[in-house]
């Protein structure tokens, strides 16, 4: 018998379904690239987000003529620098702190503050803003004239602060004092009161720039001179001046006496006084005190034994 063989032929569907599975694939593999992808991509905007989210927070305002500067960070600070304008850099140490309040001078005028917060990472952030202050110190400093001897002692206050003070005697140029870092609101100088009639001026400036101006008149003269002698039981005492002697006033042993013992004001208008005072047995102790009409007064202590 013959024999009859049958070959099947390929079906087509199992070669459509194997292309099918192909394609199905490749779209899947792309599907999960373009995924990969996007989480890399959120992953970066992300970390450029998280970067943004720990920037410091910054709040700077005046208060009473100061500057407050208060700044939060999530990460410690390292150092804060400030100046105003192009002026020389302040740093500010952070001290181990997230946290830090300082207060800075605000200068007057208009002014531009420049911060910059360096955190324990090295990254910088930067920040500036504009003040403006207004000078309100319009109070003249004050000057006061004490005599005392044959010297004047310049005394200037000011009720904030004082830069400078002149004088000058006549028409002579001025010397100026500056003011000491310990004593910002008042400036002292005792100067000798010169002989004859002069007139003293003196000028005082202050931090802000308000000027006072005082002058007076002296008249400068030397102090009365006082000379002493034992003559037995007598002391014998002689006061000069070149002006006149106004008055004269004893303390022997404790007892007082006057040449004007009513404090009238009355003036003995003598260049030369001579006087005599009785003494006791055993020590005595006397104490002689003359005064000028020009106002200056002398003193000695004379101890005698009879």
């Amino acid at each position: 018998m013959n024999q009859i063989l049958f070959v099947e032929k390929p079906k087509k569907g199992n070669s459509l379904e194997i292309n099918t599975i192909i394609k199905i694939f490749v779209i899947l593999m792309i599907i999960l690239g373009a995924i990969l992808v996007g989480k890399g991509v959120f992953s970066l905007v992300s970390s450029k987000t998280n970067e943004k989210l720990i920037e410091p927070t910054i709040r700077v305002e005046e208060i009473d003529g100061k500057v407050q500067l208060n700044i939060i960070h999530e990460k410690v600070i390292d150092k804060i620098i400030y100046f105003w304008n192009n002026e020389n850099e302040n740093t500010l140490q952070g001290r181990g702190q997230a946290q830090i309040s300082e207060e800075i001078d605000l200068p007057v005028g208009t002014n531009t503050l420049n911060l910059k917060i360096i955190d324990i990472d090295k990254k910088e952030y930067t920040y500036k803003k504009e003040f403006s202050r207004i000078d309100e110190d319009l109070i003249k400093p004050e000057i006061e004239f004490i005599v005392e001897g044959s010297k004047v002692k310049i005394v200037a206050k000011d009720e904030t602060e004082l830069k400078y003070i002149m004088y000058r005697w006549d028409n002579e140029d001025n010397t100026t004092l500056e003011v000491r870092e310990d004593s910002k609101t008042q400036i002292e100088e005792k100067i000798s009161i010169l002989k004859g009639e002069h007139i003293l001026t003196v000028i005082a400036v202050d931090k802000a720039g308000n000027e006072q101006t005082k002058t007076q008149t002296f008249k400068g003269a030397k102090k009365p001179e006082i000379k002493v002698s034992q003559e037995n039981d007598e002391l014998v005492i002689v006061i000069t001046d070149e002006e006149n002697v106004k008055k004269v006033e004893l303390t022997v042993n404790g007892e007082f006496y006057s040449t004007d013992w009513q404090n009238t004001g009355a003036s003995l208008d003598m260049k030369e006084v001579s006087l005599r005072q009785k003494l006791i047995a055993g020590e005595n102790t006397i104490t002689i005190t003359a005064y000028s009409v020009s106002g200056l007064s002398e003193q000695l202590t004379a101890h005698a034994t009879v």
